[in-house]
Order: C-alpha cells, then structure tokens, then sequence
C-alpha cells in the first residue's frame, strides 16, 4: 500500500500530458487508444510511456 502511495505521488509530479498517458496505461488502455485520446502518434505514446517508466523508476528506487 506504502508502494502504490509513492507511484501516485510521483505521478502527480508528472507534466499533464504524461499524467494523462499514465493513467490511461493504468487503466489498461493499448497504446492505440492512448494516442486516439491525446492526440499523438502511437510511437509518440510508445515512446512517452518508456520515458515515464524510466521517471518513475528513478524516483521510486533512488
């Protein structure tokens, strides 16, 4: 529960956009439907997605 806290935390940190990717990934939305949603490609997306996990990462494992 302490784990999922910190992920929530850090991704309130976010910018809008990768907020909003985050969540939609969540929600399990595929990468497709993602990009439909926000108005980028789907490697945008694709590419956005590793860039936030890579964040997150950093941030939940310093």
């Amino acid at each position: 529960e302490e784990q999922i806290k910190l992920m929530y935390k850090a991704i309130a940190e976010l910018n809008d956009i990768d907020k909003a990717l985050m969540f939609l990934y969540l929600e399990d939305k595929d990468y497709t439907e993602i990009s439909e949603t926000l108005g980028i490609s789907e490697v945008n997306a694709r590419v956005k997605m590793n860039r936030i996990k890579g964040k997150l990462k950093k941030t939940l494992n310093p």
